[in-house]
C-alpha cells in the first residue's frame, strides 16, 4: 500500500535550473526592465500586465508582478498572482494547477521531473495561504496551508508554524488578541 505522503525531499537542491536562470524573451526583459526603471506605480504596473499578457506562464514575468503587488501591499492582486503562478508551474510539472487537486503521487512525480519548480510551486501554495492571512480571511488561509503540510510533512517549505498561527488566531476571541 502506497504512503500518503511524498517520499522526495523537497530540500534537495540537486540538478535543475531555477526560474530566473531560463532566458526571457527580449521584449518582455525590455517591459520588465522599464517597469523597473524607477516610472510611476501606475505605469509600473501596466508594463508588467502588458508582459504578463504577452508571456501569460513566464514565471520571471509572474515573480515580478507578485512582488510589486506584494511591496504595494495590494495583498489580494498578489493572491491572483499567487494562483497564476501554482497554474503555470502545474502545467509545466504536468500536475494540477488547482492545489485542492493535488496528491503526494503528484509531488513525487514533479519532484523527480524538476525539484526547483516543484518548490516554486509549493511556495506559491504557501504564500496563498500567507495571503489570506493577511487579508484577515484565516478560515480561508487553513485550506492551502493543511495541503502543504500534508503534502511537505518534513516541513522543508515552512507552512506548520503559518497553519498553527492561522488556528490560533480563529480559536482566540478577538479581545484576548487586542490586549496582547
Amino acid at each position: 500500500m502506497r504512503s500518503e505522503a511524498p517520499t522526495v525531499d523537497l530540500l534537495d537542491m540537486s540538478g535543475t535550473e531555477l526560474y530566473f536562470d531560463e532566458p526571457v524573451a527580449p521584449e518582455i526583459a525590455a517591459l520588465l526592465e522599464e517597469a523597473r526603471s524607477g516610472v510611476e506605480p501606475d505605469v509600473a504596473e501596466a508594463l508588467l500586465k502588458e508582459a504578463l499578457h504577452r508571456a501569460p506562464d513566464d514565471l520571471t514575468v509572474i515573480v515580478a508582478i507578485y512582488r510589486f503587488y506584494y511591496f504595494r501591499h495590494d495583498y489580494a492582486a498578489t493572491l491572483e498572482i499567487a494562483d497564476l503562478a501554482m497554474q503555470a508551474a502545474g502545467r509545466r510539472l504536468n500536475v494540477p494547477g488547482d492545489w485542492r487537486a493535488l496528491t503526494a503521487a503528484d509531488i513525487d512525480r514533479a519532484g523527480a521531473a524538476n525539484m526547483a519548480l516543484l518548490r516554486f510551486y509549493l511556495w506559491a501554495l504557501k504564500g496563498a495561504g500567507y495571503l489570506l492571512m493577511r487579508l484577515g480571511r484565516m478560515e480561508e488561509a487553513i485550506a492551502p496551508l493543511e495541503t502543504l503540510c500534508r503534502l511537505d510533512v518534513a516541513d522543508r517549505i515552512g507552512g506548520a508554524g503559518l497553519l498553527e498561527l492561522a488556528r490560533e488566531t480563529i480559536d482566540t476571541p478577538d479581545r484576548e488578541r487586542t490586549d496582547r
